[in-house]
Parts: structure tokens; C-alpha cells; sequence
């Protein structure tokens, strides 16, 4: 029963990656790496802090919650208007391993929300994200290595 429940999971992950890969294009080490290097030009981000984040550690600090947001906007992970893009959220970090679909969709559930606090653009994406990665960092860096 438990192996059937896994094929099924495995079965419906390939096909949310393969109708989400029709618009969403998965992001590799490449990309990664140049949303990094763009988002710190843009917001000036010092070297010890950047150390950090290329480490996917985001410490609190006042050029965090954008960089978060640009870097995740970079990779089509989040928009101003959308906010995060849980289908592609699933589909880049679950691209290399179907294991990976359980913890990617907990963090999700956990930490998703639509803003109703109606915080500012940054700190919604900062807020989430900081609550799915400790959850997924190893999945992250999997991806992304």
C-alpha cells in the first residue's frame, strides 16, 4: 500500500513538472548564480553579508527581505502581483528528485500566504521564503550545487 502511495505521489509530481515546465523553465546553477550576482548589484549588498547568502543563509539585515524578493523574482518563483508561484516552487525543487516532493509541498502548506497582513512587497517574500528554506536548504542546494 505505502509503495502505491509513492508511485501515485511520484506520478502526479512528473505531471505538475511537466504541465508547469510548459510555461515555467526550470533554473539550473547558472541561473542561480547570476540572479545572485544582479540582485546584489542592485541592492548593494556588502561582501560578509553576501558571503552568506551565497551559502542560502539570509541573516537579518537591512538589504535581506529585497534581495530575497529579486533573487526569488529572478528565478520566477514570485511576483509582485502573484506572490509565489507554488507550482514552480514544486516543479524547480522537485525537477532532480521525486523524494523531494513531501518536504517541498510541507514547507509550502506551512509557510505560504497571500499577504493578508499586508506587509510590504519584500518583506512578504522574505517572510516566506525564510520560513520554507530551513525546512527545504538541503533541497536548495541540491538544485542549485
Amino acid at each position: 500500500m505505502q509503495s502505491q502511495c509513492l508511485l501515485l505521489i511520484a506520478a502526479v509530481a512528473t505531471l505538475l513538472v511537466a504541465q508547469t515546465a510548459a510555461k515555467f523553465r526550470i533554473k539550473n546553477h547558472n541561473d542561480a548564480e547570476k540572479a545572485f550576482e544582479e540582485c546584489r548589484e542592485e541592492y548593494y549588498v556588502p561582501d560578509d553579508i553576501y558571503e552568506k547568502y551565497l551559502n542560502y543563509e539570509f541573516p537579518d539585515h537591512r538589504r535581506t527581505s529585497c534581495f530575497v524578493k529579486c533573487f526569488l523574482e529572478k528565478l520566477d518563483l514570485f511576483s509582485e502581483k502573484k506572490g509565489f508561484n507554488e507550482r514552480a516552487m514544486i516543479a524547480q525543487f522537485t525537477s532532480n528528485s521525486s523524494k523531494d516532493v513531501a518536504t517541498v509541498r510541507h514547507g509550502l502548506e506551512k509557510c505560504i500566504d497571500h499577504n493578508e497582513a499586508e506587509s510590504d512587497v519584500c518583506t512578504w517574500a522574505n517572510r516566506v521564503f525564510s520560513c520554507w528554506l530551513p525546512i527545504n536548504r538541503h533541497v536548495v542546494r541540491k538544485v542549485f550545487a
